[in-house]
């Protein structure tokens, strides 16, 4: 089992500026991915109500901005997203996720927002890697 403690800063780690969070953890079809990040641990888009926790604005908590899309895919403002083929497509995180893996990359964390001079904090991530069945 692999396993990881992770700091992801809202600023540093935005899609929208930053660079990805590079976990070095690599990952292969058939593995089990684990993803925590404590609802209580929060980061900000910005000033007034867009504090948010890891599930992004509005969810429940901050403002409800609605979806931020880039490309085909789109997320909440805020929210902590995912990807294993460097950048090119990504996945909602939150403050859980549970996935069998599909296809092998190295696990990348990213801040999902439009404007990265105005984010401010970091949250901690916990992640564990179960390989999958043996035949």
């Amino acid at each position: 089992m692999a396993q990881g403690a992770f700091v992801v800063d809202a600023r540093k780690h935005s899609i929208s500026g930053g660079a990805a969070l590079d976990t070095a953890i690599a990952l292969s079809p058939g593995q089990l991915l684990v993803i925590h990040v404590d609802p209580e641990d929060t980061w900000s888009a910005g000033v007034a109500d867009r504090t948010s926790n890891a599930n992004g604005l509005g969810n429940p908590l901050g403002g409800d901005y609605g979806l931020f899309g880039r490309g085909a895919q789109a997320f909440l403002y805020g929210a902590l997203v995912g990807s294993l083929d460097g950048g090119a497509t990504f996945f909602g995180v939150g403050t859980h996720l549970s996935m069998t893996i599909l296809t092998e990359g190295t696990l990348l964390f990213y801040y999902w927002d439009s404007n990265h001079e105005d984010n401010s904090g970091q949250i901690r991530v916990s992640v564990q890697v179960y390989d999958g069945p043996r035949s």
